[in-house]
């Protein structure tokens, strides 16, 4: 059969297609097994459900910027935001001794900053910072490749204005919600805020580490200089810090803190800043950075007695939040003498004496409790300008980080014997004179239903004696009789009106101080005698100003309240003068102290106190030595061999400079040659005489007739003086007196 044109046989297969059925013929294929979709379907999936989707995930950015912009902060208050600011705290003679801060800050303005380093900066961070409007997508984009490539957080992408938006308004706290807040602050402040602005107020903002705040603080803090003081590589080492402070510190990576540095030098080169061989320069520069340490808190119970009377006075928002500068009366040389004389004296009482607690075994301890005060020997000294109540030393403790208590102002102790020039300058004001002669013999006084029997601390007794010598040679029997006549209640209204603030009781025993003060206090009243007459306050501020140069407060040295005579001021001060040269205070004059100077040693029972308080015609200043749980420092000590070694070596070299001075002698004042076991004008008979001082009106008028009559009967003058010396109860037997 002839086959039909156009067909293979039956029997015949289909030829194989080399490469398989078509692709058109394949989606027919397939398409004859797939429902048709009408018009409308294509429509509703290609349109609708794109249109539903693009809606939904619209829906939720308004729902998450709503909620994002329900707390957003409002940017405009940057116009009126000012940052915690520095407080700076300097001494007498401007040097800078402490600075109080949460946030160590110095703002400076655009124009002051280098132009490199801004310039460095800006291309390093934010190159794209003068053109975008507070967000970068570009650069979005690229930190997220890099982080993807590099399977870390390698690059933020944030701008500059986004930097600025979380330091100012948000926290550090890695999430979405977070980068929102961040974008959409950085486009209203774009909006508000000129680019140079914005930039200025970053670079003030911005963490440096280790405590630093703006460019300024950072540039003291690790070059200890201004910014404008800095080297091109110092300013770019800096910059380098922003992106991870602590990642790159010079101080605990210096390496990092190396590459990240010649990164923003070349950046410098690359845009024509600079040429190869100033780039060359700077990348070869050794990275010299100021000591680590801050400069040493030298005077940390004076800063705190500061800190205290601001918060009382203005509370803490001035010194912590308005950035202020104190000047105060401090002097810091004066400081540092303070500080080495009373450690050296208490290491050498710990050594000399096997004190069983040192201050060495508390190296590593620190106290928050008062009450569990360090066991170890402490002592506390001030130092006071006595014309004007300045207070140039202040030491309150061997270590404050260990306790800050101040027992140079907060301390109540017993001053002991310190306490007899007011029991004296009350007697002198009330007719006594310094040749008068008491007698240092055994007394019982009747208080009501009890007898009071006072005794020197050396147990002995020594007959009559003049008030000078007395007072010299601290005979506690002189000064309670001496007491007895004035009356306690005067020496305390006395001890009140010279400077003295504690409580007192007027007891007979007030002479002998059994009464409890301060340090300050006691530094205080001394300056009334040294100052002839007039009271003057402690003073530690002369001036607080403001950032903007407002004076705050502002102290002006004045003449004070006189509350004694010259007279009776220049006659105590001339019998205390008595205590160093010839009396209990000898060992400062063998210490190689020359100067004219007074003062009064104090030991209190038990030995558990001991005292100097002392004054030159210039500066006054009190010592006191003990623990402060009250304890026998040891057996014999005393003011004289404790405090007042501390004492004459401060005094010995802050006085090195000055010129000599004495004691002003005002008129009103003569001077006789007395016998000082009568208190009467001396005769050739007389074993011991000496010129003594007297208020015009008050000298003796009579001659001395008893050596005259012992001459009679004879013997020499050194045999009669030793006699009566000895036999002192025959001039006055122990007895009872009343009250």
């Amino acid at each position: 059969m002839e086959q039909e044109k156009g067909h293979l046989p039956a029997t015949q297969a289909p030829p194989r297609l080399k490469h398989g059925p078509s692709k058109s013929r394949l989606r027919r294929g397939l398409s004859r097994n797939l429902p048709r979709i009408s018009r409308k379907g294509w429509l509703f999936f290609g349109l609708i459900v794109p249109a539903f989707i693009y809606a939904f995930l619209a829906g939720i950015g308004i729902v998450v910027l709503s909620v994002a912009k329900q707390d957003l902060p409002d940017p405009v208050s940057l116009q009126t935001y000012r940052p915690p600011l520095t407080t700076k705290v300097f001494d007498r003679n401007d040097s800078l001794i402490y600075e109080f801060y949460v946030e160590r800050r110095d703002p400076i303005p655009l124009d002051s900053m280098p132009v490199l380093m801004v310039d460095a900066f800006v291309t390093v961070e934010d190159k794209r910072f003068y053109r975008h409007w507070g967000v970068s997508f570009p650069d979005i984009f690229r930190a997220f490749l890099k982080n993807i490539a590099a399977g870390r957080i390698v690059e933020g992408g944030s701008t500059i204005t986004q930097q600025l938006a979380r330091n100012m308004f948000l926290t550090f706290e890695k999430s979405l919600m977070r980068k929102i807040k961040e974008a959409m602050l950085a486009v209203q402040l774009e909006k508000m805020y000129a680019k140079d602005e914005i930039l200025e107020m970053y670079l003030n903002q911005v963490y440096f580490g280790h405590g630093a705040y703006g460019v300024e603080a950072a540039a003291q803090r690790f070059f200890d200089k201004h910014l404008s003081e800095l080297s091109i590589d110092e300013f770019c080492l800096i910059a380098g810090l922003t992106r991870s402070p602590s990642h790159y510190s010079p101080y605990e990576h210096p390496e990092r803190a190396r590459i990240r540095r010649d990164r923003f030098i070349n950046a410098l080169y690359e845009m024509g800043k600079t040429d190869k061989k100033t780039r060359d320069k700077q990348i070869a520069a050794q990275i010299k950075l100021a000591p680590r340490k801050l400069p040493p808190d030298e005077a940390p119970y004076f800063v705190e007695e500061i800190r205290r009377y601001l918060e009382r006075k203005y509370g803490s928002g001035l010194i912590y939040r308005e950035g202020v500068y104190i000047y105060t009366t401090l002097d810091l040389n004066m400081q540092r003498v303070a500080n080495k004389a009373l450690e050296t004296q208490l290491l050498k009482i710990e050594s000399e004496k096997n004190l069983k607690v040192l201050k060495a075994d508390y190296d590593t301890v620190a106290f928050t409790d008062e009450s569990e005060a360090p066991k170890y020997l402490q002592a506390a000294l001030v130092t006071m300008d006595v014309h004007t109540g300045e207070v140039l030393a202040l030491v309150g403790g061997r270590d404050y980080k260990q306790s800050s208590f101040n027992r140079a102002v907060q301390a109540k102790r017993q001053p002991g014997s310190s306490f007899k020039p007011f029991v004296y300058t009350a007697a002198i004001d009330n007719g006594f004179t310094p040749g008068d002669v008491e007698f240092d013999a055994p007394v019982l006084v009747r208080t009501g239903r009890s007898l009071y029997a006072p005794a020197n601390w050396d147990r002995k007794f020594y007959g009559p004696m003049t008030l000078r010598e007395g007072l010299a040679q601290s005979r506690n029997l002189v000064a309670v009789r001496l007491t007895r006549y004035v009356g306690p209640e005067i020496v305390v209204e006395y001890a009140y009106k010279m400077g003295i603030t504690s409580p007192l009781k007027p007891v007979l025993s007030i002479g002998l101080g059994t009464v409890e003060v301060a340090p300050i206090e006691m530094a205080t009243a001394f300056c009334t005698l040294a100052n002839q007459g007039y009271r003057v306050e402690p003073v530690f501020i002369r001036r607080i100003i403001s950032r903007d140069g407002e004076i705050i407060e502002e102290w002006f040295p004045r003449q004070g309240e006189q509350v004694l005579s010259p007279q009776t001021s220049f006659l105590v001060t001339s019998m205390m003068q008595s205590v160093i040269n010839a009396g209990t205070a000898m060992g400062i004059r063998r210490r190689g102290f020359t100067r004219v100077a007074a003062g009064k040693t104090g030991t209190t029972d038990d030995f558990t106190d001991g005292w100097f308080v002392g004054f030159t015609p210039e500066i006054a200043c009190a010592v006191w030595v003990g623990f402060d749980r009250r304890q026998t420092i040891y057996r014999g000590a005393s003011g004289g061999s404790c405090a007042a070694p501390i004492w004459a070596e401060f005094m010995k070299a802050v006085t090195e400079s000055m010129p000599p001075s004495t004691f002003k002698m005002p008129e009103g004042i003569v001077t006789s040659t007395i016998c000082t076991l009568t208190g009467q004008l001396a005769t050739p008979d007389c074993p011991r005489s000496r010129t003594e001082y007297f208020l015009s009106g008050t000298d003796p008028t009579m001659y001395c007739q008893y050596h005259r009559l012992q001459k009679l009967r004879g013997g020499s003058r050194e045999q009669f003086y030793r006699l009566d010396r000895r036999n002192a109860g025959g001039f006055v037997q122990s007895n009872i007196v009343d009250y």
